[in-house]
């Protein structure tokens, strides 16, 4: 077993490959309760996930505009203070479209993968 201060081999380009796939999902799913912006959406993602999914700076915003071109999100911008602008994110309906068809193919590629890789094998007895 590792203590979270031992460097995982392999284990940074694993967390990418894994989050790359899920990544839209929890997107769309924390959308769905309200207007968000990416800081926002970073900090929700951290904190639901108890610490456990960080997202880097800058990593949002190509999952954000892949989805805004394929009609799953809007985004609008909004002054904040006298200079800066802020981008929110809202939801379509097109989005929670595939949202419902998204949640239904996750749960079962990860109880399959659960039984894959955690349950004894029942063939062999």
């Amino acid at each position: 077993m590792y203590n979270e201060n031992q460097k995982i081999p392999f284990i940074d380009e694993i967390e990418e490959n894994l989050k790359v796939g899920i990544l839209d999902i929890l997107i769309l799913k924390l959308l769905t309760e309200r207007e968000l912006y990416g800081y926002e959406i970073k900090q929700l993602i951290f904190e639901r996930s108890n610490h456990n999914i960080i997202i880097k700076e800058g990593s949002l915003y190509g999952p954000l505009y892949r989805m805004g071109k394929k009609n799953f999100i809007s985004s609008r911008k909004e002054l904040v203070g006298k200079k800066r602008f802020r981008m929110y994110y809202s939801i379509t309906d097109l989005g929670r479209q595939y949202l419902s068809t998204a949640e239904i193919a996750y749960k079962q590629l990860t109880n399959g993968a659960w039984n894959i890789m955690y349950k004894e094998d029942k063939g062999n007895e």
